[in-house]
């Protein structure tokens, strides 16, 4: 699952919801105001830096076109404890880590 940060449209995505082996946050263009693009990436992170992204497993669970689907939640729990073992999981404020590219 990638989660899209557009900069065109200044909106936030999520492709391939499926795909629970690729975890990952990418920012797609460039932006005008350094604030906005971290206005957006706060709407689903609660804390990053440049590489990484700690990713609120709330916003997830209630992702809109999804949050209805068993699938989906089923699929988050078991990645969930798929990736514990590596410390990509903050069970104080329960979220999960997730690389930042960046796309042109």
């Amino acid at each position: 699952m990638i989660i899209r940060i557009v900069a065109s449209s200044r909106s936030i995505e999520l492709d391939e919801p499926r795909n629970f082996r690729a975890f990952a946050v990418r920012m797609e263009g460039a932006f005008d105001d350094p604030a906005v693009q971290a206005g957006l990436l706060g709407r689903v992170a609660l804390s990053s830096d440049r590489e990484h992204a700690w990713i609120s497993e709330k916003v997830l669970r209630e992702w809109p076109e999804l949050a209805s689907e068993s699938w989906w939640q089923e699929g988050l729990t078991k990645m969930i404890a798929a990736v514990q073992s590596f410390g990509w999981i903050d069970q104080v404020n329960h979220s999960i880590r997730a690389h930042i590219e960046y796309a042109p």
